[in-house]
């Protein structure tokens, strides 16, 4: 069974976008005009009672994004429950042990880039998909403001889920979120994003199972020396006719001289 995520409402866009006034300079004129940005909050996520982490986060998803923190970061294995009071999420979830870890500030957002888990997975797909996947990373989000990340996840060749945010890192977790609480299968989903994917960024999807990861972005060597070890495949760089694959090259058929 496929659980197709629904696109961003026409109410989620309302509150995902403010106006604000600006000066536009073009070829030769210039004029006072009113532009469509992204809006930002600051939502704090609880586990089981307890605060885990404050975010900078476009408002909408918020019950994805916390279920796809908590999991992606480590803290637990199961969602049991997710309810929203304001800009509060509160989870309740099955803890792993010793999950209590210092959380680090990236340039992309909060982790704790500790590995619960390697990941382990029979999953292979086409060279075609990898395309096909960066296809769909382009949202109205970012078409209307120029200020959103994008991230999705497919299944069996599918569309399964897609969340934009301002941050790369929330997009990875409403995603995973999304399939936490739809029932979908990470083990068998290809991850496509639209940022860059240093360490942090891979061992969220490798804590959630995920077994492949596709960024149109780069990654870094510690990005690459991650996957290696949490058994992802990591492919960046991707543009019109080629990509680049960091790691277990094994799930990617048709790979000429493989």
């Amino acid at each position: 069974m496929v659980y197709v995520h629904r696109m961003m409402s026409n109410e989620d866009l309302t509150h995902a976008i403010a106006t604000v006034r600006c000066g536009v300079y073009h070829r030769g004129s210039f004029e006072e005009v009113e532009q469509e940005t992204c809006r930002e909050e600051i939502v704090v996520i609880s586990l089981n009672g307890r605060p885990v982490s404050t975010l900078v986060a476009t408002p909408v998803e918020l019950r994805e994004l916390g279920a796809g923190y908590v999991v992606s970061e480590g803290l637990a294995g199961k969602i049991e429950e997710v309810s929203l009071e304001g800009l509060n999420i509160l989870v309740r979830a099955s803890e792993r042990s010793g999950s209590l870890r210092s959380i680090i500030e990236s340039c992309g957002g909060p982790t704790s880039g500790t590995l619960a888990s390697e990941v382990k997975s029979s999953l292979v797909i086409s060279r075609d998909l990898v395309f096909t996947v960066i296809s769909h990373i382009v949202s109205e989000l970012w078409e209307r403001t120029g200020g959103a990340h994008c991230s999705v996840l497919f299944s069996g060749g599918n569309l399964v889920a897609k969340s934009s945010d301002i941050g790369r890192h929330n997009t990875v977790d409403k995603v995973i979120g999304h399939a936490l609480l739809s029932g979908i299968d990470l083990s068998q989903c290809v991850l496509g994003c639209t940022g860059r994917q240093p360490s942090g960024m891979v061992i969220k999807a490798a804590n959630a199972g995920i077994p492949i990861v596709i960024s149109k972005a780069a990654t870094t060597r510690q990005g690459v020396e991650a996957a290696v070890k949490a058994g992802v495949t990591l492919v960046g760089r991707v543009k019109q006719d080629s990509f680049c694959i960091y790691s277990h090259p094994e799930r990617i058929a048709g790979l000429p001289g493989r």
